[in-house]
């Protein structure tokens, strides 16, 4: 199907993760709606097909979960077993987009003639939720495009986070993080990662932040399949007070 509208994924929507715990509770079941929109603006649904999900127990091992539609949003669920931190992790691949002169089409450059671009585009999102266990906590969870909080705790507003993004495991150098937070999505703001990956943002109002990079690879391109391949990275912190 053609569409003169440029897609929703293409122009710069992505997931994120969303809860209201301050802390995880042993035999509590633990829920996060994953969203779709514009930092932090809800706009449409992602696709429940593209979407897994998963959460990192505070001793780092990983358990799958399933991804639920429920009320017109995406809902997980888990029920921890171990006190500490836990981090909810979900891929969300939303597939190829072509760009032809007659429009914009879902699927491969292959299927269409006069083809002037093609994307792969694929997002990630994260959010941790502490505990009142053990605090140690490794942020690492080895997506492709990864924020890395560095010193995680809870915020207070006013304070700065350090934030590090890797690609493919190394430091993303001039990587671009926008930072936005839920009821003023209007307002973002932007910084750049230096020579070691890494940024330093304001939290200047209390309240549920995102941070979010997206990084365009034309080395992950495959022949008449697309261009490049357009990945997208979130965290999301909530509750800064």
């Amino acid at each position: 199907m053609t569409n003169k509208k440029m897609p929703d994924i293409v122009r710069g929507h992505e997931i994120w993760l969303e809860h209201d715990m301050q802390h995880v509770h042993v035999g509590e079941t633990v829920e996060c709606k994953v969203l779709f929109g514009h930092n932090m603006a809800i706009d449409g649904l992602a696709d429940i097909e593209g979407v897994k999900a998963a959460v990192f127990n505070p001793v780092n091992e990983k358990h799958d979960l399933t991804v639920d539609s429920v009320d017109g949003c995406l809902v997980l669920r888990f029920d921890p077993v171990l006190d500490g931190y836990h981090t909810v992790a979900v891929e969300y691949d939303a597939g190829i987009y072509t760009v032809t002169d007659e429009g914009w089409h879902k699927g491969p450059k292959s299927d269409y003639e006069n083809v002037k671009s093609s994307g792969y585009y694929y997002q990630y999102a994260k959010t941790i939720i502490s505990g009142h266990g053990s605090k140690d906590l490794n942020p690492v969870i080895e997506h492709e495009l990864e924020i890395i909080p560095l010193d995680f705790r809870h915020y207070h507003a006013g304070e700065e986070i350090r934030l590090k993004v890797l690609y493919d495991g190394a430091a993303l150098i001039d990587g671009v993080i926008t930072a936005a937070f839920s009821g003023n999505e209007g307002n973002a703001v932007e910084a750049t990662t230096d020579s070691d990956g890494t940024a330093l943002i304001k939290l200047d109002k209390s309240g549920n932040w995102m941070f979010k990079v997206r990084h365009a690879d034309p080395g992950k391109g495959i022949e008449d399949q697309y261009d490049e391949k357009v990945i997208t990275a979130v965290l999301t912190v909530m509750r800064v007070h």
